[in-house]
């Protein structure tokens, strides 16, 4: 994670980037949140703020960020900057007080090639200690980062003991038969904002979404499937391991393609 703003926020207030680099080296915020930003605007803001607060409670904290202090430190950040197009990462942690830090951080959004073809994905048996709360955990990503690279993938999927699909290690995972969505349920994985909004503009468009456990062995009787993510919109899938879809030219992907990209430049020109 690197960060490349100047000029970045602490409890709503302007420090150095240097400064921002010492308070990461010493301290270790886990509850986070990655927020995007497109032509100077967040993404989703609210949305976000809700599920960091979720976050923090679920992790045993009786701390509440406030809403209009979060919305001034993103605004703040971003004019303090040049970065019109790029993440936010917004760390917190306690010690005597609670801290709120927002930054800008290097960011790599999917090639125009990775929409047309679809990505690479890879499995592994690995469970999330409480799927729910946004947390960063080192050992967890540094180890996922190893299996995408040996793989050259572009995400991996996650099973539980059981066998089951969970969700990716930075994105949630949908998978597509006929007309219907079949995703994990809400209690088995983090709750992405970008997940939730394509959960309910397919429900305000007529497009079904069963919530269940889906078995690795049933992934070979799927038409199509795709992950979400803040910087990754709706992302269509070439292959799990060596599975392969058509996911790109599925039409049920490319529906919920177009109504998510919508609603992102609705939240924009807002």
């Amino acid at each position: 994670m690197k960060i490349i703003s100047d000029n970045n926020v602490k409890n709503n207030k302007i420090i150095t980037k240097e400064e921002m680099e010492l308070i990461l080296q010493t301290e270790t915020p886990e509850i986070y949140e990655v927020i995007r930003v497109i032509e100077g605007k967040t993404v989703f803001l609210e949305e976000h703020f809700d599920r960091m607060n979720e976050s923090i409670r679920l992790s045993g904290n009786n701390d509440k960020l406030d809403f209009y202090e979060y919305k001034s430190s993103a605004e703040l950040l971003i004019r303090e900057n040049n970065l019109k197009n790029c993440n936010i990462r917004v760390s917190y942690y306690n010690k005597d007080y609670p801290v709120s830090l927002f930054y800008f951080i290097e960011s790599y959004y999917p090639s125009k090639e990775e929409f047309k073809e679809g990505i690479h994905t890879v499995t592994i048996e690995i469970e999330r200690k409480n799927p729910n709360v946004k947390s960063y955990q080192r050992e967890f990503k540094d180890k996922l980062a190893r299996i995408m690279k040996e793989n050259n993938a572009f995400e991996v999927i996650l099973l539980n003991s059981d066998g089951t699909v969970s969700e990716g290690s930075r994105s949630n995972v949908f998978f597509v038969k006929g007309n219907k969505l079949i995703t994990s349920p809400d209690s088995a994985v983090l709750l992405g904002v970008t997940r939730s909004k394509v959960v309910s503009l397919c429900e305000k468009n007529s497009i079904e979404v069963e919530r269940r456990r889906v078995k690795l062995e049933e992934l070979k009787d799927f038409d199509a499937a795709f992950i979400t993510g803040t910087s990754n919109d709706v992302l269509p899938i070439n292959t799990v391991d060596s599975m392969v879809y058509n996911s790109s030219d599925n039409e049920v992907v490319k529906r919920v393609s177009e109504l998510y990209l919508e609603e992102v430049m609705k939240e924009v020109k807002r």
